[in-house]
């Protein structure tokens, strides 16, 4: 869990590695540069789930609909966050939950967990940058 500097967008609030494409990046480009810029780490392998995460971010006035993507991190690595986010924690997934302020990311959560008994699980594809 990530929380997100007191300068950035929602500042305070705790959640996922998030961004943007950058010209014609595909998902999975944007997944591993994003990890990497905020928290210094390089995915073992990225995954597409089926969910989406929607939300509206009134600073810009436009309607997010973002891929639930999973990213596989080692743990052992040291952990080096940008200005973008001012604390992290490995925490179990119902720790997690208490942590997020939205309900979509809950949900999320809930979902990623059901599926995570069988890793990969079944009805996840793994993407490549």
């Amino acid at each position: 869990m990530l929380q997100r500097a007191e300068t950035e967008s929602y500042g305070g609030s705790w959640g996922f590695v998030t961004g943007s494409k950058q010209g014609t990046e595909t998902v999975a480009q944007v997944v591993a540069r994003e990890v990497l810029e905020e928290t210094g780490m390089k995915p073992e392998s990225i995954w597409a789930t089926e969910h989406t995460i929607q939300f509206y971010e009134p600073e810009v006035d436009k309607i997010w609909v973002l891929p639930t993507v999973v990213a596989v991190v080692p743990t052992d690595l040291d952990v080096k966050l940008n200005y973008e986010n001012c604390d992290f924690r490995w925490t179990a997934p119902s720790k997690a939950k208490h942590m997020v302020s939205w309900k979509n990311l809950m949900h999320s959560i809930d979902m990623i967990v059901d599926e995570l008994e069988i890793f990969p699980a079944k009805n996840w594809v793994e993407i490549h940058p």
